[in-house]
């Protein structure tokens, strides 16, 4: 309290009380996979193909994080994280650059060569293959010993170094393509004319036989370490999680990595994780696949209603052939779900033939017919159609769990939604006077953002008392509870659940006389 010691008149600011809950963002992608070049093991922002082409490289043979997160980026995905993984114990010490990446010398014009420049590719990986560099007389011919470095990509000049000598090649070459370095102590220019092109990258996915070397551990990372999925445990707004690369796992099968990567999301409790199926699976298998049954008998089922399984693959343009290639529909479900999120809100499914069109995919890779679909509903699945007035769409909205109240995708995202925004709009409840007087704010602060999400049409009831209710009074925060230490605030929603299925009776009508 104010001591007053003079007269005189005093000003004094008063808080209302009202502390806005700010909605949480819900459409934010998260990506593990194999990429051509970039850092290993951390996850990067995204905001767009170019920036992701910038950092991690475009399309690579036998990977798919690319394909998925353009595809992401198609659908009206506008932000994502993502983490390039290998398998760690093909590279002996992944924090050194020259185990990986492709490196090459340039030599002098002595009898014999002597070693002049040494360059090593600045990302890990088989892209640094592509980078050549040539060194030709400088444009100003004053210096004795000057040169000029002419570097190519894949055939292309990106880049030009005039001018240099020895004395300034390091500080003057800040190349995007290689670090530089001097070979011994006092070397000579390289020779006028000589070039080589860098090799010896490792992308540490695939070992000397062309077998992947992907393991699980490879995708779900160490917490440690902080790679693979766990790279994203420093990120606190990831909230649609995927792992198109999984299927390349070689030996205990991408099942596991399912697995892993729903408890990941289900641990964290605020992010939902996207199942690939593997390619060429009839419905039969796929419902096996998903149930433990038949080959994998024995085997853990998939239950989690973080997670959400769809099926078969998605065709795609593939600039890498000019033709189509299959690709998992991760990606592009992770976009449709971004999408659905901005345009109607995060209580829709993203499902049906306007929220769940695929407008980057060209072809799906087996037709399911309705009665193979009426099999695979119940299960969980969620299946991929092409129908022939609508297009391919997703035409399933439902999660891996068991438990039938959290049946649907779109009411276990809700809830993260609902559960995340109002953790963090009332974190100055803390330490506050646990007394009627703080009630009442909470209540009044949770309802007025409650009132919000019930208008946007999240919630079911003709009026809010029907949609919601939040207790905060003497009852759940009797005397031992305060005592304790604790405010017990208790919030009931009632969410709106998706027409999944649209019966229409219709009947003759008979016409009296």
């Amino acid at each position: 309290m104010t001591e007053y010691l003079s007269p005189g008149v005093y000003v004094e600011e008063k808080s209302s009380g009202v502390k806005p809950i700010e909605g949480v963002g819900t459409s934010t992608g998260a990506f593990v996979g194999i990429a051509e070049k970039g850092p290993i093991g951390q996850a990067n922002f995204i905001a767009n193909w170019t920036q992701f082409v910038n950092i991690y490289g475009a399309y690579t043979a036998n990977a798919y994080l690319a394909y998925a997160v353009y595809q992401f980026f198609s659908e009206g995905g506008t932000r994502c994280y993502v983490v390039r993984t290998c398998h760690y114990t093909d590279i002996a010490t992944p924090s050194s650059k020259s185990t990986v990446a492709s490196t090459g010398t340039l030599n002098d014009d002595a009898t014999p060569p002597v070693a002049s420049l040494k360059f090593t590719a600045t990302e890990m990986g088989t892209w640094g293959n592509k980078i050549s560099i040539e060194a030709k007389a400088a444009t100003n011919t004053t210096p004795t010993g000057g040169f000029k470095l002419v570097v190519k990509f894949g055939g292309s000049v990106q880049e030009t170094f005039d001018n240099l000598t020895m004395a300034n090649v390091l500080s003057l070459v800040d190349s995007a393509y290689f670090d530089i370095e001097k070979v011994g102590a006092t070397p000579n220019a390289p020779k006028i004319g000589s070039s080589l092109t860098l090799a010896g990258g490792n992308n540490g996915d695939f070992g000397s036989d062309g077998k992947s070397t992907l393991t699980v551990a490879d995708f779900e990372g160490d917490a440690k370490a902080m790679n693979g999925l766990h790279a994203f445990d420093v990120v606190d707004d990831i909230n649609i999680v995927a792992i198109p690369d999984s299927l390349k796992i070689s030996s205990t099968g991408p099942r596991d990595a399912v697995i892993k990567g729903y408890s990941y999301c289900q641990n964290r409790n605020d992010c939902f994780f996207i199942a690939d199926p593997p390619f060429g699976f009839s419905p039969t298998t796929i419902k096996n696949y998903k149930e433990a049954q038949g080959d994998w008998s024995g085997q853990n089922a998939f239950n989690s209603s973080f997670a959400a399984l769809y099926y078969p693959w998605v065709i795609m343009s593939d600039p890498l052939s000019g033709g189509k290639i299959s690709v998992p529909p991760s990606g592009a479900i992770a976009g449709t779900y971004a999408h659905t999120d901005s345009v109607r809100g995060v209580h829709k499914a993203p499902a049906g033939i306007t929220d769940g069109y695929l407008d980057s995919a060209s072809g799906i890779e087996r037709i399911i017919t309705k009665s193979e679909h009426d099999t695979l509903n119940p299960t969980g699945i969620d299946v991929i159609r092409s129908f022939p007035s609508s297009g391919i769409v997703v035409w399933g909205a439902r999660t891996l769990s068991a438990d039938a109240e959290w049946k649907y995708i779109n009411i276990r995202r809700l809830f993260l939604f609902l559960e995340k925004s109002i953790n963090n709009g009332t974190q100055w409840v803390v330490f506050e006077p646990n007394s009627p007087a703080l009630w009442g704010s909470v209540i009044r602060n949770i309802t007025a953002f409650l009132l919000r999400v019930w208008r946007d049409g999240a919630l079911f009831g003709s009026t809010p008392e029907e949609a919601f209710y939040v207790k905060v009074d003497a009852e759940n925060n009797p005397p031992e509870v305060r005592d304790a230490g604790q405010l017990i605030i208790e919030v009931g929603v009632a969410p709106v659940k998706p027409a999944e299925f649209v019966i229409i009776r219709i009947q003759q009508k008979t016409l009296s006389k």
